[in-house]
């Protein structure tokens, strides 16, 4: 009885797992046109991937970086202003005979350490190179963005047909595992030959649960990559 029960429970789940899917149908789109659409449409979705909006903060604090280091050197610009006799005019007022002596109202004086003469252009370089190394790490991120997901995609695509052909062997050990209880019910068959038909089964659910699993992880890590469902890729495309 129990060991009845214990293959009612085993039949149960292969059921479960394949009615999750169609043999050659993905999401509602046979496989080859879902697949087509797929590798069309993930470039450019991962395009949306929080990765690439980080180097592209990453390429706009390099500008900034460049424009402080450009205008760095104005720190050594300084200007001043006498307050004065003479700016006021009242030192001419009061001395006539000094009325053609001329005074600098201005002081504008420019300090430039010499160290500075060295160390300013060079960071300025600095920071036209981080820019340039920001544009790159942008380009190097697309680049790798589009072959992660599509090589995870071919993954995802391997387990699929896997499981399919997977669960048409599942169904045919199920199958086999019924008669051979049956037969061993009925008197006709042996008991070896009934754990050998379920020894079989066991061995193909067991491969079925696992590609499921992968496949599954497959689909969470692309997600993961452009942001939304796959199921719904196909249906905004």
């Amino acid at each position: 009885m129990k060991q009845t029960l214990l293959t009612c429970c085993i039949a149960l789940i292969a059921a479960s797992l394949h009615a999750q899917s169609t043999p050659g149908v993905t999401y509602g789109v046979p496989n080859a046109v879902y697949d087509s659409i797929m590798k069309a449409r993930l470039p450019e979705l991962v395009m949306s991937n929080p990765e690439l909006n980080i180097t592209e903060l990453e390429k706009a604090k390099t500008r900034s970086e460049v424009t402080k280091a450009g205008a760095a050197w104005l720190n050594y610009v300084t200007g001043s202003v006498n307050i004065n006799d003479v700016t006021t005019g009242a030192f001419r007022k009061n001395n006539p005979e000094l009325a053609n002596l001329y005074y600098p109202l201005w002081n504008i004086g420019v300090t430039v350490p010499l160290g500075s003469l060295i160390s300013k252009p060079a960071d300025v370089k600095i920071a036209r190179r981080n820019n340039d190394i920001a544009q790159e790490r942008r380009v190097a991120m697309e680049r790798l963005l589009k072959r992660q997901v599509l090589s995870i995609f071919e993954e995802f695509r391997m387990k699929r047909d896997l499981l399919e052909k997977q669960d048409e062997l599942t169904e045919e050990s199920q199958a086999a595992m019924e008669t051979a209880e049956v037969r061993l019910a009925g008197g006709t068959g042996s008991a070896q030959e009934f754990a050998t038909a379920r020894n079989v089964y066991y061995d193909h659910m067991a491969r079925q649960r696992m590609l499921q699993k992968e496949k599954d992880v497959a689909e969470l890590e692309i997600e993961e990559l452009i942001g939304m469902p796959m199921e719904n890729v196909v249906a905004n495309k």
